[in-house]
């Protein structure tokens, strides 16, 4: 009788083992993330995408915002149905997020209970900031264009005033060719003068 009794307790307990067991809840936790928790990405991701540990079902959610509680997602989250065990949750960002800390807070149902389990995780984003052209310079304004002499002091180009003896020579080719013209020109004047003149006849003279 004794060794009955002892077989029923052990059956007993075996059952009461197998039917805590199916009553145990399911949860779908988070297994990796791009981007993934704590990293820096270099510029603006389009996407956060999660991975849990279970399948999920329609209904679990990832909503990312920045340091100001701003949200920072073009949508809402949506199960990879291209995934067989669909364990996968996407979520579209807004494009040309600045730079900053983001939170990550999402929510999982699964798929095998209904039960939910909430987390969140950080992720911050450098160098997604547009570059700025730097400035053309203009051609006008450049010593090559304008013809003024430049000397090289101490690694550094300065302009500098023409010589002087440049200046003097300037000047007396400058006075050369003005009196070459002026004397020309009274040439011409001279000879012109000299051809439309009216003629005198000799018998015209007015004797002394």
């Amino acid at each position: 009788m004794k060794h009955k009794s002892f077989a029923a307790v052990i059956a007993a307990m075996l059952m009461l083992g197998i039917a805590s067991t199916g009553q145990v809840s399911a949860h779908a936790e988070l297994d990796r993330s791009n981007p993934e928790a704590k990293a820096t990405v270099k510029g603006s991701p389009k996407l956060v995408e999660i991975w849990f540990t279970e399948e999920i079902a329609e209904g679990s959610t990832i909503e990312v915002v920045d340091g100001a509680g701003k949200s920072a997602t073009a949508g809402e989250a949506k199960l990879d149905l291209f995934d067989p065990d669909r364990k996968h949750l996407t979520v579209e960002l807004l494009p040309n997020l600045p730079n900053g800390a983001y939170t990550v807070n999402w929510t999982s149902i699964s798929a095998e209970d209904g039960d939910t389990e909430s987390d969140s995780f950080t992720f911050t984003i450098e160098g997604s900031g547009t570059p700025v052209a730097s400035p053309v310079a203009s051609p006008a304004g450049s010593p090559a264009a304008t013809g003024t002499p430049m000397t090289k002091v101490s690694g550094s180009l300065q302009y500098s005033d023409p010589p002087k003896a440049q200046k003097a020579n300037f000047d007396d080719r400058a006075l050369a060719i003005a009196l070459g013209v002026g004397a020309t020109a009274a040439l011409f004047i001279y000879g012109f003068w000299r051809l439309v003149r009216p003629k005198r006849h000799p018998f015209d003279r007015n004797p002394r």
